[in-house]
């Protein structure tokens, strides 16, 4: 009896001693330490700019909220390449991946599109004009007057100069690209090819296509910002295919404009960029983009705009699918 007392004291002094020396020595053990970066930026409404209160910002297990000024702080992110999220009611939420630098901070702001303009369609307007041309000078404060009166984010104005001062070569690119004969100006091309009015038209007449394109609303959402440099422009951002069915052979495009305050210079275009070929965006799928700038010449650094467009270049019309206009 007292033989098989001592085997079992025996045998539960072993367990106590191995569970004793494990914990010994994996205490001992410290975990590699992971390096990390910071992300910090501003959550604002893609329509107003107003900062966006209380947008939850996730990446990976760690999240925050954006304060009064829609600006937000996320420390301590493992570096890499990170999916950032941001997400509220009421907006469409978003996804940007952003490449995380050891013990630096990384700037990241979101512009949110609200939940109810998410399928108002924007429409474009591309004029094509020179100075010096008498109809043009014409058609010009009609189109602007149009502008101004429906805002950004019902309808842009792109007027694009040929043939002058103020032309670009992308510009003529462009405008053989659209009408490889039977050119002419004052040209307005609404949605691509949807509809042209070519010559002089009234106000209604202009303002009765725009509501025709408004009306068909958008299968796509965009989401971009834009950084200026020392004299180049970028914009960036993400699409989103908001409709129930993948959508096909589109490309993503922008260009930067100027307000030079003058008529026919209100929405200057100073470069149109090359373009992002999507083949194919499946329902709720979002796809990213960023363009750079040639080196540029403007007047006034602030009053320098951008524009993102989703084009069907394949489609008969041309069509342009969907806009945003970049503050």
């Amino acid at each position: 009896m007292k033989g098989k007392l001592f085997r079992i004291v025996f045998r539960l002094s072993v367990v106590v001693i191995g569970i004793s020396f494990l914990l010994f020595f994996g205490g001992g053990c410290s975990p590699t330490p992971v390096s990390t970066g910071s992300i910090q930026g501003v959550v604002t409404d893609s329509l107003t700019s107003q900062p966006i209160e209380g947008v939850l910002v996730t990446v990976n297990n760690l999240s925050t909220t954006s304060d009064s000024s829609g600006n937000y702080i996320l420390n301590k992110v493992p570096i890499g390449n990170r999916e950032v999220t941001a997400v509220i009611d009421g907006y469409s939420s978003q996804t940007k991946t952003v490449e995380i630098i050891e013990n630096e901070i990384i700037e990241l702001n979101f512009q949110l599109i609200p939940l109810s303009q998410e399928n108002q369609r924007v429409v474009i307007v591309e004029l094509y004009v020179y100075v010096g041309c008498g109809p043009c000078g014409v058609v010009e404060p009609i189109l602007e007057q149009l502008a101004q009166d429906y805002g950004p984010s019902k309808m842009i104005l792109l007027e694009e100069h040929l043939w002058d001062i103020y032309e670009v070569p992308e510009v003529n690119d462009r405008y053989d690209w659209y009408i490889p004969s039977g050119k002419g100006t004052p040209d307005a091309l609404f949605d691509g090819l949807n509809q042209r009015r070519q010559g002089v038209y009234n106000y209604n007449e202009y303002k009765n296509i725009v509501d025709n394109e408004l009306d068909k609303g958008a299968n796509i959402s965009i989401s971009a910002v834009k950084e200026n440099g020392s004299s180049t422009i970028t914009l960036s951002g993400t699409i989103k295919n908001i409709s129930s069915s993948a959508l096909e052979n589109m490309i993503i495009q922008g260009m930067a404009f100027e307000d030079r305050g003058e008529k026919g210079l209100r929405s200057l275009v100073l470069d149109i960029f090359d373009g992002q070929t999507v083949s194919s965006i499946a329902p709720d799928e979002i796809i990213s983009f960023s363009f750079t700038s040639d080196e540029l010449s403007w007047l006034n650094e602030s009053n320098v705009h951008g524009v993102i467009f989703v084009q069907a270049p394949n489609s008969p019309t041309k069509e342009i699918l969907q806009a945003a206009y970049v503050e």
